[in-house]
């Protein structure tokens, strides 16, 4: 399955709504399957990503992942690694002035 995460962030009133969802990607439609409610506002932590990658490894196994989709807001050393240590293929969108030139 080829996943993407997101997070979208609003107010409900004088109350903040924080969800962070991994969805699968179907025929270009992102189709949320775990989601978790942040108890803050703005971006998610590594931890919890990988808390949100670890339920839908425990409910569809990892096996079936593809890759994980996710724009800017999800970059982090930590993130990347554990990533890659789980042989998970990823594909998350960076800005241009963060890129190192290839020597």
């Amino acid at each position: 399955m080829q996943l993407n995460l997101d997070r979208t962030n609003w107010k409900w009133g004088k109350r903040n709504i924080n969800i962070l969802m991994l969805a699968i990607v179907y025929r270009g439609i992102a189709i949320p399957i775990v989601w978790t409610l942040l108890n803050k506002r703005g971006n998610s932590d590594t931890k919890e990503r990988i808390a949100l990658i670890q339920r839908f490894i425990a409910i569809f196994g990892k096996d079936r992942i593809v890759n994980v989709f996710a724009d800017r807001e999800f970059i982090g050393e930590q993130w990347f690694t554990w990533l890659i240590e789980q042989d998970i293929n990823f594909c998350i969108r960076v800005k241009k002035t963060s890129l190192s030139p290839i020597i």
